[in-house]
């Protein structure tokens, strides 16, 4: 059963995966291109310089894509159970409604961990090639809260899709936009990682959220 409900998730989020594949896949190679270029205009030591003492990265480009691409994905995939309620048909499955939300949530957390696990070996394998291990890390480092803050932003859309009242989904916008903007701040490079665990943490609170919501669209919550 569980196959087959990962199956009519496939189905319904197949494209925005393809598409989102496709976008980093085209931001990497134009990080890629740029970094090639700034070398070869400026030179290694300039660069390595301008990296290491100014705190610059090249990976500032991605910082909102992860995100905005895991609420599409989110979008794409509980919206389509929410018209004409086809979500209670999706709580009669022969499951418990509690394994089946823990099950579509599971589908969407994994593809997107695959997404950014991909993303992260582009990035480490094509930037190895111009930067020190130490530089390319830190830079993974400073961009972890952004691949984080897409994980939360999956969950929180989820949450806000499956809640039935529409004044309660304006209230569960505003917590979600004020607990995201926390994966968002500036910061330099390694400042992040003291937080990251309450980052984390924030995540796994936000999990529990549309299992709430499905409660109350259960109930016929108004």
């Amino acid at each position: 059963m569980i196959t087959a409900l990962f199956y009519k998730e496939w189905i319904k989020t197949r494209r925005i995966l393809l598409l989102s594949l496709l976008v980093l896949a085209a931001l990497m190679i134009y990080i890629f291109i740029n970094v090639e270029q700034m070398f070869r205009i400026n030179g290694a030591t300039q660069v390595w310089t301008e990296t290491i003492l100014k705190d610059i990265s090249v990976l500032t480009g991605i910082q909102w894509l992860p995100l905005i691409l895991s609420i599409l994905f989110g979008v794409s995939q509980f919206v389509p159970e929410m018209s004409n309620k086809r979500l209670k048909l999706t709580l009669h499955l022969p499951m418990s409604e509690n394994r089946i939300m823990f099950s579509m949530l599971a589908f969407g957390l994994s593809g997107l961990l695959i997404l950014y696990a991909i993303t992260c070996i582009a990035i480490i394998g094509g930037l190895r090639i111009y930067y020190p291990q130490e530089i390319v890390l830190s830079m993974i480092e400073s961009s972890l809260p952004w691949f984080l803050a897409g994980l939360a932003g999956y969950l929180f859309t989820a949450w806000i899709c499956i809640e039935p009242v529409w004044r309660q989904r304006v209230f569960n916008t505003l917590i979600a936009a004020y607990a995201l903007s926390f994966f968002m701040m500036s910061a330099k490079g390694g400042a992040y990682m003291p937080f990251i665990p309450y980052l984390l943490a924030t995540i796994i609170v936000a999990h529990f959220f549309s299992f709430y919501s499905m409660y109350r669209f259960k109930d016929g919550s108004q």
